[in-house]
């Protein structure tokens, strides 16, 4: 968005400021503006929504957004269990010397789920954006975790015309066209962590 000037700091940077009193629980993402630390994604993507005029202001628009919003992050996180194996070893964390992870066997059984859900979305987008002819934050959100999903699990989106539809008119929008075209965006990057079992780079 205009006015919005960004700047990216590397992991070994955030190792030294997690502890920093402003911001409590040393979390990433976090974005700084204005002289406050602010962490936690969806409460960044509020943050930024309510300043650039992105967050709805009536009420039933506000309810509609959570609604989907919390069904998106239902989605993404069982998409996590799945491509995690919470037995492997990481950092200082030892590893389970019993557990079995079978990533095959819950992505199947998320498929299932997924090619539930994704119809459901294809009734409610029938619309330009989830709310109207503009975009919202929540669209935002929308398209990213559609994407992923549709990265990891194709054949759930069949059928999907109005998804489909949704997904193209988000990438054509100005200043987001020119990112999807970019050579950074073409660059990829994980969807997951190169630690889980399924991380989505090629």
């Amino acid at each position: 968005a205009e006015g919005i000037n960004a700047e990216y700091g590397g992991f070994s940077e955030w190792t030294s400021m997690k502890d920093a009193d402003d911001l409590p629980f040393g979390n990433l993402p976090f974005i700084e503006d204005e002289g406050k630390k602010i962490s936690q994604s969806v409460t960044v993507l509020r943050y930024l929504a309510r300043k650039y005029g992105l967050f709805p202001s009536d009420p039933a628009d506000i309810l509609h957004c959570e609604i989907v919003e919390q069904e998106l992050y239902d989605l993404r996180n069982k998409m996590s269990s799945v491509c995690y194996n919470p037995y492997s070893g990481f950092g200082p964390f030892p590893g389970s010397e019993i557990g079995k992870f079978d990533h095959e066997f819950l992505k199947g059984r998320f498929a299932k789920r997924v090619a539930e859900r994704i119809p459901k979305f294809d009734k409610i987008l029938t619309k330009q954006f989830v709310l109207g002819d503009k975009p919202c934050y929540v669209d935002f959100l929308m398209y990213e975790i559609l994407d992923q999903l549709r990265t990891f699990l194709p054949s759930t989106f069949e059928g999907c015309e109005n998804v489909a539809a949704y997904m193209g008119r988000f990438m054509e929008l100005p200043g987001l066209k020119e990112w999807f075209s970019s050579d950074d965006y073409k660059k990829g990057n994980y969807i997951n962590a190169p630690m889980a079992e399924w991380h989505g780079k090629n």
